[in-house]
């Protein structure tokens, strides 16, 4: 369970936790002062577009919940253009799997392990929750264990406005482009950057439909489906709220437990930039991890 006895002050580092193809890949650890041992731990996978940014840019809301008596692992993870789908949720396996094996080092407990990512970050922490160990997302080598030999299984997800159906989210895109009057309302929209960044990351709608969450959902590929909290801002148009409500519907399809919370007049990535509206969203994560810690007690 989460401590009532923060918030704490929160200290970091990066260590390297996987070597794929002896690219050194790093991981921020943010951990509370003085919350002492056997801490729920929770990998961070930041979005970008499947393209941009760095373990650091989750930094508001990473802190936050560490300061709240978690271990919070931030990711780096193979991008393109240099790496296709799915190097990433290779990648992002392996982070569960060297938290869960570093576990008493990072003063954590390796059964308490959640993910956490927003936009293509939800993509992929939804698809390594979903199939965290299927073939076809072979075993990114970690630092200081066998891999193979550690359940990379979570307790539960926080997806934040994810691109959960990266070719129904390709499709509306390039609608949005046929169609240059649509009017915008949130800022951080930029069509034609993620449309190249589809094709960068997926090269073709083919791998696009196979990388689908909901698509594997209604094919019975998910092996775990450990409960979800989804947040979604209204005014979001990197990926709209039908989106995501389909999402939630598939989920709970396939015997799921998905919560949706949609944040009135707010656009994408909002919770990433200080503020009431951030304060608000972390507040409603952490209140859903403390809860399913609590089942699990």
């Amino acid at each position: 369970m989460l401590s009532d006895s923060g918030p704490y002050d929160v200290e970091y580092e990066d260590l390297v936790y996987a070597e794929p193809g002896g690219e050194q890949l790093l991981a921020r650890v943010y951990r509370p002062i003085g919350a002492g041992k056997d801490l729920p731990a929770l990998v961070d996978v930041h979005g970008g577009a499947w393209i941009f940014f760095d373990r650091t840019v989750d930094a508001v809301y990473d802190q936050a919940l560490a300061a709240s008596g978690m271990v919070v692992v931030a990711l780096d993870f193979r991008q393109a253009p240099a790496h296709r789908y799915p190097a990433s949720v290779c990648d992002v396996i392996a982070g569960v799997r060297w938290v869960k094996s570093h576990a008493a080092e990072l003063g954590a407990r390796p059964d308490d392990v959640g993910l956490i990512g927003g936009s293509s970050g939800g993509h992929l922490v939804l698809v390594a929750a979903a199939r965290p160990h299927a073939q076809e997302f072979e075993i990114t080598p970690i630092r200081g264990a066998d891999a193979a030999a550690i359940d990379a299984s979570v307790a539960y997800v926080l997806a934040l406005w994810p691109i959960a159906d990266p070719l129904a989210r390709y499709r509306y895109l390039l609608d949005r482009r046929a169609n240059p009057d649509w009017p915008s309302r949130d800022p951080l929209f930029h069509g034609d950057v993620l449309i190249s960044a589809h094709q960068v990351y997926f090269g073709n709608e083919a791998t696009m439909a196979r990388a689908s969450v909901p698509r594997m959902l209604a094919d019975g590929e998910a092996e775990r489906l450990p409960p979800i909290w989804i947040a979604h801002p209204e005014l979001d148009e990197n990926v709209t709220l039908p989106m995501t409500e389909h999402l939630a519907k598939t989920y709970r399809a396939a015997s799921g437990v998905a919560e949706l919370e949609v944040f009135a007049a707010l656009g994408h990535s909002f919770a990433n930039f200080p503020g009431e509206a951030a304060d608000r969203c972390i507040a409603l994560m952490r209140a859903f991890i403390a809860r399913h810690l609590a089942q699990r007690a």
